[in-house]
C-alpha cells in the first residue's frame, strides 16, 4: 500500500530519520568527550594529556554527513515548484 505512493512518500520520514540519527551521533560524541574530561579530572586517574583521536573526528563528520543528507532529503521532498504550489496563477480566458 505504501509502496504505491512512490518515492516522495518515503523522503519525509527518511529525512527525519537521517537528521535525528545525525543529531544523536553528535550528541554521543559530546557525551563521550565530557566523560573523558571527567575521567581525566578525577583523582583516580594518571595525569595524561588529552587529545581527540581520529576516530572521534570520523564519528563527528559522520554525524554531520547524516544531518546534511537529511536536509537534502527535505529539499527533495518539497514540491517541484513551491511558488506554483503556494501561489497558483489565474488563467485569464479572454
Amino acid at each position: 500500500m505504501a509502496l504505491s505512493k512512490g518515492v516522495h512518500f518515503f523522503l519525509k520520514p527518511a529525512s527525519f530519520c537521517f537528521i535525528v540519527s545525525g543529531i544523536l551521533v553528535l550528541l554521543s560524541v559530546l557525551i563521550f568527550h565530557q566523560s573523558v574530561l571527567a575521567l581525566l579530572s578525577s583523582d583516580l586517574s594518571i595525569p595524561i594529556h588529552h587529545e581527540l583521536s581520529w576516530s572521534v573526528a570520523c564519528v563527528g563528520s559522520a554525524g554531520a554527513i547524516l544531518i546534511f543528507g537529511g536536509f537534502l532529503f527535505v529539499i527533495l521532498s518539497l514540491p517541484f515548484s513551491p511558488w506554483q504550489k503556494c501561489l497558483p496563477h489565474k488563467n485569464s480566458a479572454t
